[in-house]
């Protein structure tokens, strides 16, 4: 199995000279007085190597070695053009075990150079994370580079550094990329209790943001960092917010208030404008006392109003992709079919159960929705180029596009293949290549590797929001098929973009991955039937 790491190869700059970015270690570090008989081989064998995943296991040999050198050797190695040995590269360095181990590090956070392997040291030691590094770290808070200022903002979270709680307000509300703006937010949240008066305002402010990632993140934050001024913007946006926002307003008021109301803007603007004067906010030692009575209603909760809905999963987005698993297993039949039946279904094919589903969906769009449909197997197939309004003419040839989709290489190909027969190359096309569809929804090119650059690089070609994500069996083809891996990887090519990701399982296989698939990236998750 893929580690984390090597799945976030994503964010690995990609230097042509691999080797000639080496930082010079200083002579007087001070090392183990025999040097590492593993190092001594690394040295001797990684050169000599040419497969990837031998590379890999070299660079893994070293993990825990205490010898200065590892952090020598490896430096140059995380601008490898091969992204799964640099992320391995990455992941040993962020696991140096001691102070001694990682002061070459040091050096080059304190200098700021060289410039290429900067965000790379700071992302490795938020992930240690290394606490020695904090103070030096929050100078690159307004680095001009904005991938060392990201991973600057993610590593001040990680260390608990609340004495940058002021420059990730300020982060959080002023900076250019929405990418660092979201980063800053994550780590408010990891620090900001009890500083609610130096983070609050920048939260509240950030409720107004152009960009959905920055709204969505300041509203969820403001649940942990909990402050009256954000009460009335909410309200506002529960009023007049249009869009995905719309699902995560209603829970934040919530957990800021308490009140039982349901998600009717006319309600909340009555409460508040006969409360706000004198309303004093909850404590949260008060919320937790009471949580236990609001359990059921505090449930994660999607409004209802102007909402399109697939597989009983609502949604108020104006931006959606709706991503279909057509792989051969699609044309069997559904066990449970008496529970079918009494649905109202007439035909048990999975394959007409989710063309029912998708067509409802269509039909409930509103016109100012955009939307598109991805078909997979081994391939994707789209409906559109990009996404498309839901107007009646669009609505129509998405219609007649759910309509015609078959399954790919299912058993009446398995049998022409068994037979020699012409057409069994389809046994072939009709694999399950989750990553590269759910790549593809996010906007990302699944062909280039594992990822698409760094994370500031704005090479996202989808202003998508909210996916809905339907499949019947476990991954079988592709770049990533271990469901781990594949989790991995998706939530951190997701991390900032904060895109909804809904599940909807159909047929009787292991549904871990897609249960934490919609739990890990804010959506909720559907089982049909078995």
């Amino acid at each position: 199995m893929l580690t984390s790491f090597m799945l976030l190869a994503v964010l690995l700059p990609a230097p042509s000279a691999v080797l000639a970015s080496a930082v010079a270690m200083p002579a007087t570090l001070a090392a183990p007085i025999q040097q590492d008989e593993t190092v001594r081989d690394f040295r001797k064998y990684f050169r000599r190597a040419k497969d990837t995943w031998e590379r890999v296991e070299y660079i893994q040999a070293l993990k825990g070695i205490e010898d200065p050198k590892v952090a020598q050797l490896l430096l140059p190695i995380t601008h490898d053009e091969d992204s799964a040995v640099a992320a391995a590269a990455v992941e040993v360095l962020a696991a140096l075990p001691t102070a001694a181990s990682r002061a070459g590090l040091l050096l080059v956070v304190e200098k700021g150079k060289p410039k290429d392997d900067l965000p790379i040291v700071l992302q490795a030691a938020g992930v240690g994370p290394w606490p020695e590094f904090a103070e030096l770290t929050r100078a690159h808070l307004s680095n001009k580079n904005p991938e060392s200022r990201l991973w600057a903002t993610v590593a001040a979270g990680r260390f608990g550094d609340t004495v940058a709680l002021p420059t990730l307000a300020d982060i959080a509300f002023n900076d250019k990329l929405a990418v660092c703006r979201v980063a800053a937010i994550e780590a408010i949240v990891l620090l900001g209790v009890g500083f609610e008066e130096v983070v609050g305002p920048a939260l509240v402010a950030c409720l107004d943001a152009d960009e959905l990632a920055v709204q969505s993140a300041a509203c969820v934050a403001l649940r942990t960092i909990r402050v009256r001024a954000a009460i009335a913007p909410l309200v506002d946006l529960l009023e007049h917010g249009e869009g995905r926002i719309l699902s995560d307003v209603y829970p934040t008021l919530i957990e800021l208030t308490d009140l039982q109301y349901l998600d009717n803007p006319k309600i909340w603007r009555s409460w508040w404008s006969r409360a706000e004067e004198s309303y004093k906010l909850l404590s949260s030692a008060e919320i937790k006392s009471r949580r236990a009575a609001r359990a059921k209603t505090n449930e994660i909760y999607v409004p209802s109003r102007q909402a399109a809905t697939f597989a009983g999963v609502a949604t108020p987005s104006h931006s959606m992709v709706f991503v279909i698993d057509v792989s051969g297993s699609m044309e069997q039949y559904v066990v449970d079919r008496e529970v079918f039946r009494k649905l109202g279904f007439t035909r048990f094919e999975k394959i007409e159960v989710v063309r029912r589903e998708v067509i409802s969906a269509i039909e409930s769009l509103e016109s100012y929705v955009k939307f598109n449909i991805i078909a997979f197997a081994s391939d994707t197939r789209h409906w559109r180029k990009k996404l498309s309004s839901a107007n009646s003419l669009n609505k129509r040839s998405a219609l007649d596009f759910v309509r015609k989709l078959k399954p790919i290489g299912g058993a009446s190909s398995g049998a022409m293949a068994a037979a020699g027969l012409v057409g069994s190359a389809g046994v072939q096309k009709g694999r399950t290549n989750t990553f590269g569809a759910l790549c593809e929804a996010l906007g990302y090119d699944p062909a280039m590797s594992m990822g698409v650059g760094n994370p500031v690089s704005g090479s996202v070609k989808s202003s998508v929001d909210t996916v809905f994500f339907l499949s019947d069996g476990i991954p079988s083809e592709g770049l990533l098929v271990d469901p781990d891996d594949i989790l991995n990887a998706i939530t951190e090519l997701n991390r900032f973009r904060r895109v909804v990701i809904h599940t909807v399982a159909i047929g009787d296989f292991q549904k871990d991955f897609m249960i934490d698939l919609a739990r890990q990236n804010g959506g909720q998750y559907r089982d049909l039937g078995r």
